[in-house]
């Protein structure tokens, strides 16, 4: 349960320090007051949402710890044991606050945590119903979840729930890949013309430079030939003046050279450098003499590149701009056409894999809704009773469980199953039961609300439950049956409970006023602790608007001497 709750700068709450005990705790105060703050707080400290707008005006942060007693809550304790965390003789701290820039801190024992793991170890202890929560039961939608969580049938709606969107998953991607396989038979007849085209080319890499700088050379060989012979003829050993007088003088300017070095032998390092140069041009001179003799003129090889380049530029200039992209073109084209072939293949396999899926979906589907079958009579019955406590003695709640169909009558399967599910109501004897919308009062559907949430926290083991408002729309004896079933209800658990009803606030085992005050200028909220002649004052309030008149304190110290017996 909660033990305490510390509140710094939150909404209306400047500071604020409450202590809980067992039983009834009830808040009340005037219209506007701030009540329904504790409750926000405690949903924060719980892990619920929020944003910046919650953090009181002027101040840079919001802080709401809490300590929370965990002795009888065995899931709990579990928790913390698998995280390695450890509770002080029973009792656990909770703290988390948000900075004004949007960053947001959560503690367990002065662990950081995220904001997920605080609400899911916070679900463990406590439930909180707010406000406007019953009119979630006008939505079909949310009958499914009550049942499930009555049931206990989590594990299994979470084994269909993995089956499902297993099913949805495949399915989805068979239906991309015929959209794409459409798309592809629209362009078949161009992929394989452009596979086939670029294919037939034969194609290299970098066979367009190669074949340019051939027919450069054809295109220019007489050019080529005289300049390559005259280089030849320069270079070559002959014996006359006129050919090879470079090399000839060479060669004297190192014979003479040598004759100088064995005088002087600092010349030799130069005469080896000339010896060298003189190797390297004869080589060269001969090489030039071999390229020369293998040069050819051949007009029909030079017709050849010509073609073959032409060819090369057209496919470029179509696919390209360079020719590495006309062949990867050519592959992704043939690539495609393989996967076009080849999607009959797939599409039979993704359809078996499909219509397996959804055969193992459909096997945990009816697992899940035959549970549900076994356990809807049941929740019926224990809230009927409950109700029955409520001034509603001969109200009937039969639950309306059955397939869910298309508009054609197909059976289909949701997230939440094969089944559909809506509460009916039935108030009063002799009337057949109809939809909660259609029925319902408001003070109808607040106590339906009230005995749902009892009859599920029974089932969940929880320590605290928070009502902020349960009282809407009843009272009279309603009003005193709901909070002699709240007095009840407190005997086994921690109940906190916000109410602008004196039957109801009567019953608190503890109880607390909260007022809206003004302070050096500025609006707070002010949380008082209420007992003995305070009290009476505040359920005099309550009853006639009037905490000091003798009629209404007299009826106050009535109602409480009437509780507390």
């Amino acid at each position: 349960m909660l033990e305490r709750l510390s509140v710094h700068d939150f909404a209306l709450i400047d500071e604020a320090e409450v202590d809980f005990s067992s039983g009834l705790v009830i808040f009340t105060g005037e219209t506007g007051a701030g009540k329904s703050l504790i409750v926000g707080a405690i949903g924060f400290l719980f892990g619920g949402r929020s944003d910046a707008s919650i953090i009181r005006e002027g101040a840079d942060e919001c802080l709401v710890s809490g300590i929370v007693d965990i002795r009888s809550v065995a899931p709990a304790r579990q928790w913390l044991a698998k995280r390695d965390l450890r509770d002080e003789d029973g009792t656990v701290v909770l703290r988390r606050g948000l900075r004004r820039q949007g960053r947001a801190y959560a503690y367990i024992q002065n662990r950081a945590v995220s904001r997920g793991d605080l609400a899911e170890f916070s679900s463990l202890l406590a439930d909180i119903h707010g406000q406007h929560e019953h009119q979630g039961l006008l939505n079909c939608a949310s009958h499914l979840a009550l049942l499930d969580g009555f049931g206990e049938l989590e594990s299994e709606r979470e084994a269909y729930r993995l089956l499902y969107e297993e099913w949805v998953r495949k399915l989805k991607e068979y239906r991309q890949k015929v959209a794409e396989a459409e798309g592809r038979e629209r362009e078949k007849d161009i992929l394989e013309f452009t596979a086939s085209e670029i294919r037939a080319a034969k194609l290299k890499p970098n066979e367009d430079e190669e074949l340019e700088a051939e027919e450069r050379r054809l295109s220019q060989y007489e050019k080529l030939f005289e300049a390559v012979n005259g280089a030849a003829e320069g270079l070559s050993p002959g014996n006359s003046e006129t050919s090879g007088s470079g090399l000839v003088a060479l060669r004297r300017a190192t014979a003479a050279l040598g004759q100088a070095a064995e005088i002087d032998e600092n010349l030799k390092e130069y005469l080896q450098r000339l010896q060298t140069s003189l190797i390297d041009i004869e080589d060269i001179g001969e090489s030039l003499s071999v390229y020369k003799e293998e040069l050819r003129f051949d007009p029909r090889r030079l017709e050849a590149i010509e073609s073959r380049l032409a060819e090369i530029k057209r496919l470029k200039k179509k696919y390209g701009p360079r020719l590495e992209d006309v062949i990867a073109r050519g592959s992704q084209a043939a690539v495609s056409v393989q996967a076009f072939e080849s999607w009959e293949e797939e599409k039979k396999a993704l359809e078996a894999e499909i219509a397996d899926c959804q055969k193992r979906a459909l096997a945990q589907a009816d697992v899940l809704s035959t549970k549900r079958s076994q356990v809807s009579s049941e929740l019926s019955y224990k809230v009927e009773l409950i109700l029955s406590k409520l001034g509603m003695p001969r109200a009937k709640l039969p639950l309306a469980l059955k397939p869910l169909r298309s508009a054609s009558g197909k059976l289909v399967l949701s997230a939440s199953g094969k089944d559909e599910l809506e509460i009916l109501i039935a108030p009063n004897p002799g009337e057949s039961p109809k939809p909660l919308a259609s029925i319902a009062s408001g003070g109808e559907l607040s106590r339906v609300a009230l005995a749902i949430k009892a009859v599920l926290s029974a089932k969940g083991n929880l320590s605290t439950l928070i009502f902020d408002e349960v009282d809407a729309g009843i009272g009279g004896e309603v009003a005193v049956a709901v909070g002699a079933y709240l007095k009840n209800l407190a005997r086994y658990c921690q109940v906190l409970c916000v109410t602008h009803l004196a039957s109801i606030a009567v019953m608190a085992d503890l109880h607390y006023r909260v007022d809206k005050v003004e302070e050096a200028g500025r609006t707070v909220t002010r949380i008082t602790k209420l007992e003995g002649f305070e009290r009476e004052g505040e359920i005099a309030r309550m009853l006639a608007g009037d905490k000091e008149g003798k009629t209404s304190l007299a009826h106050a110290s009535e109602l409480l001497k009437k509780a507390a017996l």
